[in-house]
């Protein structure tokens, strides 16, 4: 299959596409022509039709898998089929798993161990609450096909679920660092986060935003979600309810990114932070296995961290470089000789601050 990540400038392209998007546009020179978004599990390209633009578009609409024939081109910097012929293909004849991506990890696993997490929870509030979500049937057929997003992060089948598991993960073992914090209204606070996903976001042929999706948001919809929830469970506590919609009001951050709220307890900051961090890491190693990028290469510009990305180079002395570190004392940390300072302190002395690369 030519994958649309594989496609280079001057490839003669004959391949099963899924259209995105339709639309019949007029050139300044006033002809018409038939503008596309095609794709397939790797990525999204444009396609362009100039000849007979009216009477092809009469035969296939969107969210149809079309057979095109053309060239591939690079046009203002980004790449796009010229397409010479384009037909509908009956869905039968597609192998969806070419459009449809899916988590690499077993979706049941992940619900056993989110149940697992539920049952060790200490607070019987907080549990009881997980587990309404945990054993409707109907909520976990949706969890387990929703993805996280639509293109930025763990966009595909099961991806929010996956998600969810690693950024409970990663919130359990930033708790162990910081006793104050409460592990039981992070955990649930993680769990919960982006649950108004499972309406935001459908998957078809591919992903698309609901109606409800589109109007609402996810923000929103996770809201009113924890307001029904929370109704069923008697005695559940005002102020355990209170944080529970802070942390999902405020999980984007910012009011920029979308965040109705900004983070005003320790447990809000920490699926705040580790959100961005799971949902940046994800990108950036979908980014060089899409983009194919060998070690010591580079990435095309990434929209989300705004910057090129590097692959690092492997190298087999790491186990030297460690024998040859500096002397360490019982604890582990390195000497340091009197009278010098590590790099990091001399920069944050003469600043105040650490360097934002270091």
């Amino acid at each position: 299959m030519q994958t649309i990540v594989s496609l280079k400038e001057g490839d003669w392209v004959e391949e099963v596409y899924l259209v995105t998007s339709k639309q019949i546009s007029t050139a300044k020179n006033g002809v018409t022509y038939l503008s596309l978004k095609l794709a397939d599990k790797t990525g999204e390209i444009d396609g362009r039709l100039w000849d007979n633009a009216d009477e092809v578009a009469g035969k296939f609409e969107r969210e149809d898998f079309v057979r095109i024939r053309g060239m591939a081109s690079n046009y203002q910097g980004t790449m796009q089929i010229k397409m010479k012929t384009l037909e509908k293909v009956d869905d039968s004849k597609v192998d969806i798993a070419n459009f449809l991506e899916c988590s690499p990890r077993n979706p049941d696993e992940m619900v056993n161990e989110l149940k697992a997490i539920a049952a060790s929870l200490s607070n019987e509030h907080l549990r009881r609450l997980m587990n309404s979500f945990l054993n409707d049937e109907d909520f976990l057929a949706l969890f387990k096909r929703t993805p996280a997003a639509k293109t930025l992060h763990h966009n595909y089948i099961g991806g929010l679920l996956e998600h969810v598991v690693e950024l409970i993960a990663l919130s359990r073992d930033v708790a162990k660092h910081f006793p104050s914090i409460d592990r039981d209204l992070v955990t649930v606070g993680a769990f919960l986060h982006d649950i108004g996903k499972v309406r935001e976001l459908a998957v078809r042929k591919s992903i698309e935003y609901t109606t409800e999706g589109r109007l609402i948001g996810h923000i929103s919809l996770g809201y009113e979600m924890i307001v029904e929830r929370v109704k069923a469970i008697p005695g559940f506590p005002a102020e355990l309810t209170l944080l529970l919609k802070h942390i999902m009001l405020s999980h984007h951050g910012e009011y920029e990114f979308g965040s109705p709220k900004r983070p005003k307890i320790q447990e809000a900051i920490v699926v705040n932070y580790l959100d961005d961090l799971a949902a940046k890491i994800n990108n950036f190693q979908a980014t060089l296995k899409k983009e194919q990028v060998a070690e010591g290469g580079w990435t095309g510009f990434s929209k989300m961290h705004d910057r090129y990305l590097y692959r690092q180079m492997a190298y087999s002395g790491a186990e030297n470089d460690r024998n040859n570190d500096p002397e360490e004392t019982e604890e582990g940390k390195p000497q340091v000789a009197k009278g010098k300072k590590t790099s990091a302190a001399a920069d944050k002395n003469a600043t105040g601050k650490l360097p934002l690369d270091l």
